[in-house]
């Protein structure tokens, strides 16, 4: 709750509010009655309907090894926000009249972990025919996920407060067919990681791993993952078919162009055959003692999931929803939401 532990907020609340009537109120076995739905709403800044709506999403079935890097109480706060904003976008498209599934069957593929040709091929059929992006750059993996019918959030605790950057993200499926992808907001983490997360959770998802070895999927969901931001094509195009040795700037421009980490361009770079797996190590112990610590710095751009935002406009300019509606399902005050909505109009003033 509001990122709290249950003894913190029963310590804010004061009697008769203790841990054990909190977590009976969470997991719904006991119903707050009036004055407990007041305190616990101004306690956790939320409109008294919020505790009254139904569950419409869970958050369940996340590896906990991902989450549980920053410690085991970041962990539940992390999976506790990604589950309101869950929650707040399945109940948005209901108000729209229904929620979207991914355009494609969850855990179609399957993959085997030493078959780079298939993984190569797989990834190209999802930029092609899933997504219709060819092999060129991908801007704003984020919205293209999005807008696939998948759910990305963006961890953040507050508008200033971010998960630490221990935690890269994870993927889960809601209610038996809502893909969801969740990865860290916090802006020190490098752009080019995050797109990375994004995509390797993609494949967690778009893939079968059932017959795999847990360190098999995560060297299959790696793999892909740098399939889908570095293409054969793409590499062929940059590098040429073989390279005895490439210069530090190339990978550089490279990354600058297509927003992938390093490391993963030169491992696409030696699965395709372009360079040996001895300059592969070459250039890796180079890279671990220099850019390693600043890579990504050469990349800029925008990771910013927008169909959530688009569905909630579209329900408050159809009149489908109130303004102030409108700003809890944005998790804001109202006039926080009538800032945020000014401050959009501003940023487009020169229209």
């Amino acid at each position: 709750m509001k990122g709290l532990s249950l003894k913190k907020l029963a310590i804010m609340l004061g009697r008769p509010f203790n841990k054990q009537l909190l977590h009976r109120l969470e997991n719904g076995s006991q119903l707050p009655h009036g004055d407990q739905l007041i305190r616990l709403g101004n306690a956790l800044d939320q409109p008294l309907d919020y505790f009254l709506k139904p569950t419409l999403a869970k958050v369940t079935g996340v590896d906990l090894t991902k989450v549980r890097k920053v410690g085991k109480k970041a962990g539940e706060s992390i999976i506790e926000l990604a589950n309101d904003y869950f929650e707040r976008y399945l109940e948005l498209e209901d108000l729209l009249g229904g929620q979207q599934k991914a355009k494609w069957p969850l855990h179609i593929q399957k993959l085997a972990s030493d078959d780079y040709n298939a993984i190569d091929e797989a990834a190209m059929y999802v930029r092609q025919k899933i997504w219709m992006l060819g092999f060129g750059p991908l801007h704003n993996i984020a919205n293209v996920l999005d807008a696939s019918g998948l759910k990305v959030f963006l961890a953040a605790q507050s508008h200033e407060r971010f998960p630490e950057t221990g935690f890269d993200g994870f993927s889960t499926i809601i209610n038996s067919e809502n893909g969801c992808i969740v990865a860290n907001g916090n802006p020190d983490i490098p752009l080019v990681r995050k797109r990375f997360t994004l995509l390797r959770e993609f494949a967690n998802l778009y893939l079968n791993l059932s017959e795999l070895k847990p360190r098999e999927a995560r060297g299959v969901c790696d793999t892909f993952a740098g399939a889908l931001l570095a293409p054969r094509l793409s590499l062929i195009e940059a590098f040429g078919e073989y390279r005895t040795s490439i210069h530090i700037t190339e990978l550089l421009l490279f990354q600058r162009i297509h927003g992938a980490p390093i490391s993963v361009i030169l491992s696409a770079l030696r699965q395709n055959g372009i360079i040996s797996q001895s300059q592969f190590t070459k250039q890796m112990v180079e890279y671990n003692a220099g850019l390693k610590a600043n890579d990504g710095g050469y990349f800029a751009g925008i990771e910013e999931p927008y169909r959530f935002q688009q569905l909630l406009l579209r329900a408050l300019a159809c009149g489908i929803i109130s303004e102030s509606k409108a700003a809890s399902l944005m998790n804001m005050k109202a006039a926080e939401f009538r800032e945020y909505l000014d401050n959009m109009v501003d940023e487009n003033s020169g229209y």
